[in-house]
């Protein structure tokens, strides 16, 4: 078993890796509370649904509910109930709940908006005074409700097992009509979002999906610089660089799995805008999405990392990916360089060695891309994208 692992395991066994603030005395807050499921996509997209919610709640002055992420078992190798994790009911496996906390510096995000609380001190603290189990109201647009007995939708994993896991069950549903719309920093629409849901009738928002659209725009990416690791993450990925690694390195995002292949199906070069492409294509698309923006062959691979070689210094590859890394092949390429991948069970550590990386080629498409994209420009380091010969920078000044 490893041993970070093993540490979690005990944490949680001690109550305090459920997020809980131990020792913290929460007084309720008028002005409201946010809470939502993250119930769209993995990790990465989870940070742009809490990164979203966050400025979302901040525009609406109501308290931020932080939720923990989930980690789905596809592709996980460790079972969760193995280390006494929580799991959700209903599933062979089970989702793992993990707390927001084990992954980000809850100080560093309020430092952008102070009133956060985490989702396990809300409803063990506050929950069950000031949100009665008869008093506990789903919302969603009416377009989610759709076919649902105007209900909001419930079902599944992981909308329903989500709230399973939190003990939350819903006594009823308040349903929106299309008239309300996520992008507060138009000012009537975040009036409209206060006078139809005042605090005063509505202390607790909670949403059935993130309250904000996805991928994330542009003009939030701002927000990645209080989205700091945790002192266990920063430990564990810098421990790997120290042992694994020798400077300058290149960091390289492979995204190839059967599920992204057939996404990729679509970049048939007719589309402006697939997932995330907007980070290398800009905001006003003059291209379209090709197929080499999205999934890239091993020797497009060596192609890409031969050019940055003719213009820098590479001892490291270091490879992330969610299926094949193909580091035999770039060995087999580049056989004077030490080629290294963790494949490791969270993709976090990946993240951490990507963003630390002296240079970096990511995925146009991909979220998970963007995620280390966002906190290399706020490192002032270079992101430069398979298929494509220039930086970010260089390739979407037309947003401004």
């Amino acid at each position: 078993m490893r041993a970070d692992y093993i540490v979690l395991a005990i944490l949680v066994l001690s109550g305090l890796a459920q997020g809980r603030i131990v020792g913290s005395e929460l007084e309720w807050d008028p002005k409201g509370y946010i809470l939502y499921c993250p119930c769209s996509g993995q990790f990465a997209g989870q940070v742009e649904q809490l990164l979203g919610t966050l400025y979302f709640a901040k525009m609406l002055d109501r308290v931020l509910v932080l939720p923990p992420f989930i980690n789905y078992p596809c592709g996980r190798k460790t079972h969760a109930h193995n280390y006494g994790l929580q799991v959700s009911a209903g599933t062979k496996e089970g989702n793992l709940y993990v707390p927001a906390t084990e992954y980000f510096d809850l100080n560093a995000l309020r430092e952008y908006y102070e009133d956060i609380v985490t989702f396990e001190d809300f409803m063990y603290e506050l929950a069950p005074t000031h949100w009665p189990l008869d008093e506990r109201v789903a919302y969603c647009s009416s377009r989610a409700a759709e076919g649902n007995n105007d209900m909001c939708p419930r079902k599944g994993n992981p909308f329903s097992t989500f709230w399973e896991a939190q003990n939350v069950e819903f006594s009823r549903s308040e349903i929106w009509s299309g008239d309300l719309h996520y992008n507060v920093e138009y000012d009537p629409w975040r009036v409209m979002w206060m006078e139809t849901f005042n605090p005063s009738e509505h202390p607790v928002l909670a949403f059935m999906n993130a309250p904000t659209s996805t991928p994330l725009s542009l003009d939030r990416d701002h927000l990645h610089k209080y989205l700091q690791w945790s002192a266990d993450i920063e430990r564990e990925g810098e421990r790997y660089i120290t042992d694994n690694i020798e400077r300058p390195y290149v960091g390289l995002h492979l995204r190839n799995g059967a599920d992204w292949a057939r996404t990729c199906d679509l970049a048939d070069g007719t589309m402006t805008r697939l997932l995330s492409s907007s980070q290398c294509l800009g905001v006003h698309p003059t291209t379209t999405v090709h197929r080499q923006l999205c999934i890239q062959s091993e020797e497009l691979v060596s192609e890409e990392v031969r050019a940055l070689m003719q213009e820098n210094e590479i001892r490291t590859i270091f490879i992330a990916t969610d299926h094949v890394s193909m580091q035999d092949d770039l060995q087999r390429d580049f056989p004077d360089l030490n080629v290294v991948t963790m494949d490791p069970e969270r993709p976090q550590l990946d993240m951490y060695l990507l963003g630390e990386a002296d240079y970096f080629i990511g995925n146009c498409v991909s979220a998970f891309t963007s995620f280390v994209r966002r906190h290399r420009d706020n490192a002032n380091l270079p992101t430069r994208y398979f298929g494509m010969r220039q930086s970010r920078r260089a390739a979407i000044h037309d947003e401004f």
